[in-house]
């Protein structure tokens, strides 16, 4: 560990403060090495305790959610990692208003309120991700996504929390410029959705189950490697390319859907990345098209660029 324990990181979370985490059993993808520091944090209250001492003391930070859509290099994180296990959310089914912690895995709230007949999150039940990082990302599936029920989102910038709308978060396909602005961490999240008979939402969520049942592998990966280039299909190139099935070291392109990367043996951060080079320069040269990461990679002193992993 390379960095002192804050006083008043030490005083706020005593025995839930962990030293040396390793990092791979949080992610989805079981790759990563260990953070110097490390909470699990329970309530919005934690997490902006955490990041606020972290930033008083200068301590590095940074805060992941379900980590599904991360690729964490073997040196680790150096630093304070702050876990977000703010997983509370409510709704009112006659209003539509539906009030999440950022750390809210998405699926339950997808399965959840589409039971108390409430529509517009029903594709959020193929998303293995938390309710703060959809708002980050702008997740999304079936044509629907964060932005189209974002009501507000509450961050923390500095210290200030805020209630931030939607519009504000300037969201595409994909993006927001919360991934611009990596100082401010979404704590929470309201949604306003539209009543629905039950039994029609609950049709669109075993659909959508059975979909990513019928096309989605379940060895550890991180879901889709690539955005989908505009009017094409990122795991649909792959296919056409050849590479399904392709393997590097312990990682895999899986068979059953091209845009999934899998860790089927002991893979390493540098086997996955190669599968990613080799998938994004092959497509570049048999279609014309630049495939860009949707997922995030994450060394020693926090996100990395496509072109700075290639210089670790």
């Amino acid at each position: 560990m390379r960095y002192v324990i804050p006083e008043q990181i030490r005083r706020r979370f005593g025995e839930a403060l962990r030293i040396d985490e390793p990092l791979a059993p949080h992610t989805s993808f079981r790759i990563g090495g260990p953070a110097d520091l490390f909470i699990a944090a329970r309530t919005r209250d934690d997490i902006a305790d955490a990041v606020t001492a972290a930033e008083a003391a200068g301590l590095p930070w940074i805060v992941l959610g379900r980590c599904s859509n991360v690729l964490i290099h073997e040196d680790g994180i150096r630093g304070l990692v702050i876990r977000n296990d703010a997983s509370s959310f409510t709704f009112d089914p006659r209003t539509g208003v539906v009030q999440c912690d950022s750390g809210a895995r998405l699926p339950s709230v997808g399965a959840q309120t589409a039971r108390a007949g409430l529509a517009g999150l029903e594709w959020a039940v193929g998303i293995p991700g938390s309710v703060g990082g959809g708002v980050v990302m702008n997740a999304g599936a079936h044509g629907g996504c964060i932005a189209d029920v974002l009501a507000y989102a509450e961050i923390l910038d500095h210290g200030q929390r805020s209630q931030y709308p939607a519009a504000a978060l300037e969201h595409s396909y994909r993006v927001s410029r919360l991934q611009r602005e990596r100082d401010l961490v979404v704590l929470g999240a309201e949604f306003h959705l539209t009543p629905c008979a039950p039994a029609e939402c609950l049709a669109r969520v075993q659909s959508f189950r059975r979909h990513r049942q019928e096309t989605q592998p379940t060895d550890p990966g991180a879901g889709s490697i690539f955005r989908n280039p505009p009017q094409a299909s990122a795991g649909a190139l792959i296919d056409r390319a050849g590479l399904k099935g392709t393997r590097h070291g312990g990682a895999l392109i899986s068979p059953k859907h091209g845009n999934f990367i899998v860790n089927v043996d002991h893979a390493t951060f540098a086997d996955v990345v190669a599968l990613i080079d080799v998938a994004r320069t092959t497509v570049a040269r048999q279609f014309g098209i630049d495939l860009h990461p949707e997922v995030e990679f994450l060394g020693p002193e926090g996100r990395l660029s496509l072109d700075e992993v290639h210089r670790l």
